[in-house]
C-alpha cells in the first residue's frame, strides 16, 4: 500500500520527483520528441499532482485520463519502460527509499495498458 507515502515525503515525492523526471526525459533522445511543443510547466504540475494522488496526498489531479492523455502518441513498451526507468531514478534522486520507489513503480506499472498504444515492431 502506498497511500501513506505522501505524508512521509511531502513535496519532495511530488514536485521533486516530477522535476528530476522531466529533466531526464527531455535529455533522453528516444523520449524528448514526445515533449516538443508541450507546456512543460503544466506537464510537471500534472505529474506532481498525479504522484500525490496515488500516494495519499490531496486528490488535486485534474488532468485527462491516462488513455486520453496518451492516445495521440505512438507509445511502445520500450518507451514505457524507458519512462519507468527514469521515474525509478527520479524517485531515488528525490530521496525516496528503494522499497517505496519499488512500490510506486508497481502502482505505475498498472497503467501500462492505458499508456502503451503501439508495438515495438515497425508496422
Amino acid at each position: 500500500m502506498i497511500s501513506h507515502l505522501f505524508s512521509q515525503y511531502g513535496s519532495r515525492l511530488t514536485t521533486g520527483t516530477s522535476e528530476f523526471l522531466y529533466d531526464a526525459l527531455l535529455a533522453d533522445a528516444s523520449l524528448a520528441p514526445f515533449f516538443e511543443n508541450v507546456d512543460m510547466d503544466s506537464l510537471r504540475t500534472h505529474m506532481a499532482d498525479f504522484i500525490g494522488s496515488i500516494t495519499g496526498g490531496p486528490d488535486v489531479y485534474k488532468g485527462r485520463s491516462m488513455d486520453e492523455a496518451h492516445k495521440a502518441y505512438r507509445i511502445t513498451p520500450y518507451h514505457f519502460q524507458r519512462v519507468a526507468s527514469h521515474l525509478h531514478d527520479a524517485l531515488l534522486a528525490a530521496g525516496i527509499s528503494q522499497a517505496d520507489t519499488d512500490s510506486i513503480l508497481a502502482e505505475v506499472a498498472k497503467l501500462r495498458a492505458s499508456v502503451v498504444n503501439a508495438s515495438d515492431t515497425a508496422d
